[in-house]
């Protein structure tokens, strides 16, 4: 089987030296070349999400090929917005990358998402789901399957869902880019394991990237929706480590 090569840069060759290298991974049985470009200081996750999506798209097409290879359909389409009402766990990286896209919009844009984030958040509040974030947030990893179905039943929208399509489909997170089913359309109004079926995939970048961020920075997952309130409040990180290693750190748990 010839192995496929994939190339990927974080930073802009044009306005900085970059650093480029080869990484080999095995993604199911079958091995992919990340061709990389990173820059050539200390960074942070933040810098090198480009890469880290590439590489979820990636993972995704291969997961979506096996399922078509076995028979089945994804389902999702834009105008399907059911699985945007869902509790988003990101990372600090993704949080404050979304707290700067945000920043960058002109007004009265800018204004108008901020208030939905504000909205969401006192929507979570008054329904008691927030004290259960923050309770579940000190266990590093992902929201359980529990929770997420009760912040679902609050109907909380994401503030990028817009006439029940992504407004920012190319910077949407990790965990946004791997939701994938081959279920009907219909049943994700309601979702449960037992009724929804998920697109399989070969690896996990979300929860690596959840995992190597909060060992790095100490800060663990939290719901899209805390994103803007988070980079307003912390500090960033500062940046330590070469890109390679940072890397290093979350292609070691694509398999966890």
């Amino acid at each position: 089987m010839s192995e496929a090569t994939l190339q990927l840069l974080a930073g802009d060759p044009a306005r900085e030296a970059l650093v480029v290298g080869r990484v080999v991974l095995v993604l199911g049985d079958e091995p992919v070349t990340l061709e990389l470009g990173v820059p050539a200081g200390a960074v942070g996750f933040q810098e090198l999400l480009p890469i880290l999506h590439g590489l979820a798209d990636l993972v995704v097409e291969r997961g979506v090929a096996a399922a078509e290879a076995a028979g089945r359909t994804v389902s999702c389409r834009a105008g399907c917005g059911a699985c945007c009402r869902q509790l988003v766990p990101v990372s600090q990286a993704e949080a404050r990358a979304l707290a700067a896209l945000v920043a960058a919009l002109p007004e009265p844009r800018r204004g108008e998402i901020r208030r939905r984030f504000d909205d969401a958040l006192q929507t979570l509040h008054a329904g008691g789901v927030i004290a259960e974030i923050d309770a579940a947030r000190d266990v590093t990893g992902e929201a359980a399957p529990d929770l997420g179905l009760r912040y679902f039943e609050r109907g909380v929208a994401c503030p990028f869902l817009e006439d029940e399509a992504c407004s920012i489909h190319s910077d949407r997170p990790l965990v946004c880019r791997q939701y994938l089913v081959t279920s009907p359309a219909a049943r994700c109004a309601a979702p449960s394991p037992e009724t929804i079926d998920m697109v399989a995939l070969p690896a996990r970048p979300s929860r690596a990237l959840l995992l190597a961020d909060a060992e790095e920075t100490g800060a663990t997952w939290m719901p899209l929706v805390y994103a803007l309130a988070y980079a307003d409040e912390v500090p960033p990180p500062a940046s330590t480590r070469a890109a390679a290693d940072m890397l290093r750190d979350v292609f070691s748990r694509l398999q966890t």
